[in-house]
């Protein structure tokens, strides 16, 4: 047994002191692909991308003020038609009008002689006084139911207010108008148009800390009809009497900048896409949204390795953030920052910039 023991220990010894030692393997550091970009301060403008509605500063109801037969109608009196200013678009039956002006014209050049002949007795010193002042007065009350007369034989003849495009035209030829200011159709001004949009409490406060005014600060519009999209330039012209209670925020107006003589297709109530510049940021860096981790910090390559710095965010351009650095870390012109955003991102971790 002894034996035995004593053979098993010199197997096990002589196995031990015979036994290869094992090869000791390095591991190679990990190197991370990323996308890096560098940096440069600079003064910055975003632009707000809104939408707006396109309206019409002027708007005017055509109205019949005096009664009778639609005898003539233009051919530019219908719905859709552009018409000029002082453009002739309806005649209503002047018969009666026109005989009331002569008959009127004849009792006020009767007063009117009347009123010669007796100031001429007033200076002989044949009349009294009152006498003169009445028939004088009697003129007058004539000279203005003249006046009135006269007024209803011009409104029977009805002319564009201004350049404008006729909607909802109710007249036409034959049809019996009242006395009591039918409105008849509408005249919308398509050479003064404007658009309206929304800001928030947030941009609009930035606006206004802004070095430019909100007011005349420029708009761009883009109109999309059908597979086109039509540009046009505008300028903010006025806010909003009120805030809007469910956003906070408030209505801006701009007015589209047409050529003097120039008339858009473009009609109110048209939907419009927008951008407005916003505030400008100075001295700021201009990364993309994946740069930032945790809102707080970026990482920069030194030595193709990364080192963190703490940033603070003011504010965005789509899908870019615009960033300052804190006290406590340092970006300078030049530098790497990685701009997708790592899993295994952290302190020291080796990089290699594509």
């Amino acid at each position: 047994m002894l034996i035995l023991l004593g053979i098993t220990s010199m197997v096990i010894f002589y196995l031990s002191a015979t036994k290869p030692e094992p090869e000791l393997l390095v591991m190679e550091e990990k190197v991370w692909p990323v996308s890096a970009q560098i940096i440069k301060y600079a003064d910055v403008q975003p632009q707000l991308k809104l939408f707006g509605e396109i309206l019409s500063s002027r708007r005017s109801e055509l109205r019949a003020f005096v009664g009778g037969q639609v005898t003539q109608v233009s051919d530019n009196f219908k719905e859709g038609a552009v018409v000029k200013e002082g453009e002739l678009l309806l005649t209503i039956d002047d018969f009666e009008y026109r005989n009331d002006v002569v008959e009127e014209e004849a009792k006020f050049e009767i007063l009117k002689r009347d009123f010669e002949r007796a100031d001429e007795l007033f200076n002989q010193g044949n009349i009294s006084e009152q006498f003169r002042d009445n028939a004088l007065l009697e003129k007058i009350q004539q000279e203005i139911v003249l006046a009135e007369a006269q007024k209803d034989l011009r409104d029977t003849r009805l002319y564009a207010p201004y350049d404008g495009v006729i909607n909802d035209v109710s007249a036409s030829l034959g049809k019996q108008v009242s006395t009591f200011n039918d409105k008849i159709a509408e005249i919308i001004d398509i050479k003064n148009l404007e658009v309206r949009f929304s800001l928030s409490k947030a941009q609009y406060g930035r606006l206004v800390e802004d070095d430019l005014s909100v007011i005349g600060r420029p708009v761009s519009i883009q109109w999309t009809a059908g597979k086109k999209t039509i540009p046009f330039k505008a300028m903010i012209s006025r806010i909003g009497a009120e805030i809007t209670s469910n956003t906070g925020g408030v209505d801006v107006f701009a007015n589209l900048l047409l050529g003097d003589n120039e008339i858009s297709l473009i009609r109110p109530g048209a939907f419009v896409r927008l951008s407005v510049p916003d505030k400008t940021y100075k001295a700021v860096i201009v990364v993309p949204d994946t740069s930032v981790y945790e809102d707080s910090y970026v990482f920069v390559i030194k030595e193709s390795r990364l080192e963190k710095r703490y940033i603070e965010i003011l504010g965005y351009d789509g899908s870019k953030v615009l960033i300052v650095t804190k006290e406590s870390s340092e970006l300078k012109d030049g530098d790497q920052v990685i701009i997708n955003q790592l899993r295994e991102a952290g302190e020291g971790v080796k990089v290699n910039a594509l």
